[in-house]
């Protein structure tokens, strides 16, 4: 396994790993526990949205959690202006404080009481913690007699030319459009090969409530959990 990038709320790396296991391990995203508002009690709302409104936006509000324990947020606001999501307060984070929620007008007021719990992205998708996808990595090979011409047709910045020379570079961008192949093909100048490796290219996005380390780990150790459970079953 290798890191190709990082950032905070995304990490891409390649693994030689089957993809039905990929794709298991892709699903079991969402059966991760993650902490969302589930129940809101609205006892005044004087902004032009519903009710229901302003409690669907809050309950799409990522949350983080240092605990297991489902906590109680209140939002109480009065005057002119956008209120946003990091007026929320209570024991739990707002992970993005500048969601906008609703917009009061001088005089009005809004009084929110909204209670959390944890629940799982296969019920409801405020409780997805991210996405992960993947694809094949793919091995290119570019004969001497290719043109110079075929660096442009590749949308991926793959191919290079080096003192009128194609070269391959950045080989985990491609992804099999065969440009390339079909532009040497109709001009009949060289030979570029695109083969598929063992490899699979994984990228994990986090919403915030969860590390993308930790969104890819805990993936892994539920559906480990689950197929424990199988294998007992069978037995």
């Amino acid at each position: 396994m290798e890191i190709v990038n990082k950032k905070e709320t995304q990490i891409t790396f390649n693994a030689e790993i089957g993809e039905s296991l990929a794709n298991a391990i892709r699903r079991y995203l969402n059966r991760i526990p993650v902490l969302a508002v589930d129940e809101v009690e609205i006892s005044k709302n004087d902004s032009p949205l519903y009710d229901e409104t302003v409690a669907h936006r809050i309950g799409l509000v990522p949350l983080k959690s240092s605990g297991t324990k489902e906590v109680t947020l209140k939002l109480k606001t009065k005057g002119e202006g956008m209120v946003y999501s990091k007026e929320l307060k209570g024991d739990a984070e707002v992970v993005y404080g500048e969601i906008p929620l609703t917009f009061l007008k001088k005089g009005e007021e809004i009084n929110i009481v909204a209670k959390t719990t944890f629940g799982k992205g296969t019920d409801h998708s405020k409780f997805s913690p991210g996405l992960m996808f993947y694809r094949n990595i793919f091995k290119v090979d570019a004969d001497k007699n290719c043109k110079e011409e075929v660096v442009e047709k590749c949308p991926k910045d793959v191919l290079h030319n080096e003192n009128g020379k194609v070269v391959v570079k950045n080989e985990n961008q491609c992804d099999d459009c065969e440009a390339c192949v079909e532009f040497c093909k109709k001009k009949g100048v060289g030979e570029i090969k695109v083969t598929p490796t063992k490899e699979i290219l994984f990228t994990v996005e986090s919403f915030g409530q969860l590390g993308v380390e930790d969104i890819f780990k805990k993936s892994v150790e539920i559906l480990k959990k689950d197929l424990a459970e199988v294998s007992k079953k069978i037995k």
